[in-house]
Formats: structure tokens, sequence, C-alpha cells
């Protein structure tokens, strides 16, 4: 459980946006959270690949894409 306290304005902007999208404002931070986090691990590889490290081999990125062009959706290998 965590508790934050929003200034008044960025508060009614969550609960605004949380309504639109048809989700509890607790829901709708939980999303938000996730997607940001999602964007920090992405740049942390972007980084990575910039600095030299190897990164995951073409068969295996093949694979995935061709398993997400036949619909068969799975987390993008790392």
């Amino acid at each position: 459980m965590l508790t934050i306290v929003l200034p008044d304005a960025l508060e009614a902007a969550v609960t605004a946006a949380a309504h639109r999208s048809g989700m509890s404002i607790d829901d709708y931070l939980a999303a938000v959270c996730a997607d940001s986090l999602s964007l920090e691990i992405d740049r942390a590889r972007v980084d990575s690949y910039l600095a030299g490290t190897t990164m995951v081999s073409h068969e295996r990125a093949n694979s995935w894409l061709t398993d997400l062009a036949a619909g068969n959706r799975s987390e993008c290998p790392r």
C-alpha cells in the first residue's frame, strides 16, 4: 500500500483522467506508474545498447516478431 499526497490541481487532473478512462483512481495511477517504469526500463536498455552491451540475438528477435505478426503477443525479449 502506498499513500501519496498530490497538489490540488494535479489531483483534480488525475481524477478527471481516471474518470474519462473508466478506471478507478487507484487503477489509473497503477497503470500510469507501470507505463512510466516501462519507459525507464526501455531508456536503460537504449543506454546499455549505446554503451556497447550485447543485446538480444537476431534469431530471438526475429522469432518474437514472427509470433507478434501472427497475433501471439508476449513480452519483448530482453
